[in-house]
């Protein structure tokens, strides 16, 4: 017996092929697109709103699309689908979370501390003007 075009197991297969397509292609797709458009990759002026606005997104799909799709696998019985797509969700939310631990540790946009005033930056090659030395 063939499945019909309306049988919840073809439209299961359906769902998990959109679901691995949007995933497999959307998330490098938006990555690209946010170097592009936020201006990180054309060495142009950056705006930094819209690359975190794209990496949001890309992160979203990069975690949501394969989870989506180990739930489908599960609920429909597929276990090697559910496990396939459960290990890259849990791959997937790895890196994102490393990605984002690496960016929180310094902030490019804050100013350094100004230095000191009585603060005396030693040259070669000539007199030494810093008192002391």
């Amino acid at each position: 017996m063939e499945p019909r075009a309306g049988n919840p197991t073809t439209r299961s297969s359906a769902a998990l092929a959109v679901l691995t397509l949007v995933w497999l292609i959307g998330t490098p797709y938006l990555l690209v697109r946010g170097l592009g458009e936020g201006g990180v990759a054309t060495g142009g002026p950056s705006n930094h709103d819209v690359f975190a606005r794209y990496l949001t997104a890309t992160a979203f799909v990069m975690v949501g699309a394969p989870a989506i799709a180990a739930f489908i696998a599960g609920a429909t019985r597929r276990k090697a689908a559910m496990l396939f797509f459960a290990i890259a969700t849990v791959g997937c939310a790895l890196l994102v979370f490393a990605v984002v631990a690496s960016g929180n540790r310094a902030d490019p946009a804050q100013p350094r501390s100004p230095l000191p005033s009585n603060y005396c930056v030693e040259h070669s090659g000539g007199d030494n003007d810093c008192p002391g030395g």
